[in-house]
């Protein structure tokens, strides 16, 4: 469901580091606008390393997950939260205790962020009437990166490994690959991984060497 909707000019630093482009700031103009948003519940959707988690640790809500989410009665979590963040919900196994969390978030209305790797309007739910809800839900994307984007986060994942990416590491990578998430997980996963067996520093030869060119 997509929304023309008037959002306030004032934009919210996310917590952190969080790296805003055209990729992915208008969700996060969204979030950042809480607790005046336009409508009261959300659904944020992306690719695995998009950021996802890393906006939802940026909102002053109580953060639901996967592993967790068993542990709460949804009627406490509604009477004592103002703002929930349900991370992951397309991989939640009972569909009936999140059926009955928006129903208590709406009833009370409370605001409510649902993120997750597909869109509710492909993934398929075994409740028909949580999918048609979630499904009316206003979706909002954070997108495959930009160039710039691209380039910020995979020195910031290198960084993260304690590993430095020089200009020319950077230039030989944006030639050669495609601009997405699962890009530069594998390539700094295959990096580092490298780089600890084989005891080399991060060079152009090195790079080659562990790509097969």
């Amino acid at each position: 469901m997509q929304l023309a909707i008037t959002l306030p000019d004032q934009l919210i630093n996310g917590q952190d580091n969080l790296i805003l482009s055209p990729a992915n700031i208008d969700v996060w103009r969204w979030l950042s606008a809480w607790p005046k948003w336009p409508l009261p519940q959300v659904v944020v959707t992306g690719s695995v390393g998009c950021g996802k988690t890393h906006m939802a640790q940026s909102l002053p809500g109580f953060h639901i997950t996967i592993e967790t989410y068993h542990q709460y009665d949804p009627m406490i979590l509604v009477q004592n939260q103002s703002l929930l963040i349900i991370d992951d919900f397309d991989q939640f196994e009972d569909e009936t205790w999140l059926f009955h969390l928006y129903n208590l978030i709406k009833e009370h209305d409370r605001q409510a962020v649902y993120f997750s790797h597909q869109t509710p309007a492909v993934h398929q739910f075994k409740i028909a009437d949580l999918a048609s809800r979630l499904r009316s839900l206003p979706c909002l994307t954070i997108h495959e990166p930009d160039d710039e984007l691209f380039r910020q986060l995979f020195k910031k994942q290198l960084y993260a490994k304690g590993i430095v990416c020089s200009e020319d590491i950077l230039e030989y990578v944006f030639r050669r690959f495609d601009r997405s998430y699962q890009t530069i997980h594998w390539l700094v996963k295959l990096i580092n991984d490298q780089t600890l067996l084989q005891q080399r520093p991060l060079t152009v030869p090195f790079l080659k060497d562990i790509l097969g060119e």
